[in-house]
Order: structure tokens, then C-alpha cells, then sequence
């Protein structure tokens, strides 16, 4: 039986993961077993993203199982960025919860992410990544390694972004 847990408990669940992992402390246990999502775990340290992790799709049996997963893949293994070096500074989580995927309309908005599949090659802009529409689908080639013009699918995200700790 699934659990009850607000956002807010699961952005928390992501940040003490990334600290376990950065600590190499195990894994904190999960207060409750959520229904399974995709979801990405970005990490920053001084408002600059330094690691970014995750699936579109779940691949764990719960919630919490795919937000440790990933947590664990963002701190040690995000191959853009290289494992996160804390050096005595302080740190964000932001969880990215996905929602859906919506077909593609020119002009979208902001709270809306993009995504960018080309064969095999899948590129994925987070919503309120990105300052306009034109740099954002250009984020999303280079994301999924595909040269900027070739033929894609394109799809937006619905997603549900939360912060912890929130400023």
C-alpha cells in the first residue's frame, strides 16, 4: 500500500540522500512508499547547478527508491560535471517530479520543460530552465548530443519543482 508523503518531505528525502552519498554514510531511510515517477535531482552550490540527474520514467519500485537512485547518480556520477566536491560549502536540492508528457507547441512557457528525443538520443530541459523558447530547444540538442536543426520529436514536460533547503 502506497504511503502518504507531502513534496516538501520528498525534497527533503532527496537532500539528505545527496548528503549521505557526499558523506558516504548510507542511504536514509524512506518514511513511506509512494507510487513510482520519474523524477531528476539537481544540485547546486552557490545558485550554479553543479550536478543534474534523472529519468523521464521510474526504474525502481517506489518513489523513494527512484529519488535515492537518482540523488546517488547527481552527487557521484553526473558525467557533465564529475562528482560534487562540497569543500565546506552549503548545498541545494531541487526534485523534479515528473508529471507527463504533453505534445509539442510553439511559444510554451516556462513551467514547461522540453523534450527532445531523436532516435535512441533523448535531450531533456527542466521547466524554468532556460530564458526563452529558441535557447531552450538549443539546450535540448545539445543535451541529447544531436547536431542543432536535425529532425526530433519534441514534447513538452509537466513537471512539479520543489527546493530544499528553500531560501
Amino acid at each position: 500500500m502506497w504511503g502518504t508523503v507531502t513534496e516538501l518531505e520528498l525534497t527533503e528525502y532527496a537532500y539528505r540522500c545527496v548528503e549521505s552519498a557526499l558523506l558516504r554514510k548510507p542511504v536514509p531511510t524512506a518514511k513511506a512508499e509512494s507510487k513510482p515517477q520519474g523524477v531528476f535531482i539537481t544540485v547546486e552550490i552557490n545558485g550554479q547547478v553543479v550536478a543534474c540527474r534523472g529519468s523521464l520514467e521510474p526504474s525502481q519500485a517506489t518513489l523513494e527508491k527512484e529519488i535515492s537512485r537518482q540523488a546517488l547518480s547527481a552527487a557521484l556520477h553526473d558525467p557533465r560535471y564529475g562528482p560534487v566536491r562540497l569543500k565546506g560549502r552549503k548545498f541545494a536540492v531541487t526534485l523534479t517530479l515528473v508529471d507527463k508528457l504533453e505534445p509539442f507547441l510553439p511559444g510554451f512557457g516556462p513551467e514547461k520543460g522540453l523534450v527532445l528525443t531523436q532516435g535512441p538520443h533523448v535531450g531533456v530541459v527542466l521547466p524554468w530552465e532556460g530564458k526563452d523558447p529558441a535557447t531552450r530547444l538549443k539546450w535540448a540538442y545539445k543535451k541529447a548530443g544531436v547536431p542543432e536543426g536535425t529532425s526530433a520529436r519534441l514534447q513538452l514536460l509537466s513537471a512539479r519543482r520543489n527546493r530544499f533547503p528553500n531560501p
